[in-house]
């Protein structure tokens, strides 16, 4: 190439590519992560309080929330702060959408017991029971963290779960 003025816009055109490569790859995921570290710092403090003042901070959580959603789709932390501030919320459908995608990329019984509990207060019984059985499995301290009739029915989804033969 001997012509300075091409070689001068692909030095260009290089440049701004590595700039939005920085951009997308490097800034947009530590401020997302930032964001979400930030907003479950103010999750936790909101749970302790009392009233309405809770509902207020959930929903500017969530308003805080949705613009790194892009970013964020493939974050645990993510989908579970967001469902955490939609079950306070009372939005149980959509804080189950996002404890079904927190167990895509990780599969941690204590995401299960938490989805187990929304779908119980949304009333489908057989999803909760399941939910809870599978956390249950990994975890029987969750057992007691649920009324007596969902212990009988997680107990009996258990008894009725094959179980795998000793390794030979």
């Amino acid at each position: 190439m001997r012509n300075p003025l091409l070689r001068a816009l692909c030095r260009l055109a290089a440049a701004a590519a590595a700039v939005l490569a920085a951009y997308r790859y490097a800034w947009l995921p530590e401020h997302a992560d930032h964001v979400v570290k930030s907003i479950t710092s103010r999750t936790q403090a909101a749970l302790q309080m009392n009233g309405d003042r809770v509902m207020v901070v959930a929903r500017d959580n969530i308003e805080r929330l949705q613009p790194i959603a892009g970013t964020c789709r493939l974050s645990v932390d993510y989908h579970l702060v967001y469902a955490v501030n939609a079950r306070i919320l009372g939005r149980n459908n959509e804080a189950i959408e996002h404890y079904t995608a927190a167990l895509a990329a990780d599969h941690r019984p204590e995401i299960y017991f938490d989805r187990g509990v929304t779908y119980l207060e949304t009333g489908k019984l057989d999803a909760a029971t399941a939910d809870i059985a599978l956390a249950v499995r990994f975890n029987p301290q969750f057992l007691g963290d649920v009324d007596a009739g969902m212990q009988e029915r997680v107990t009996a989804a258990n008894k009725a779960v094959p179980q795998h033969p000793p390794p030979r």
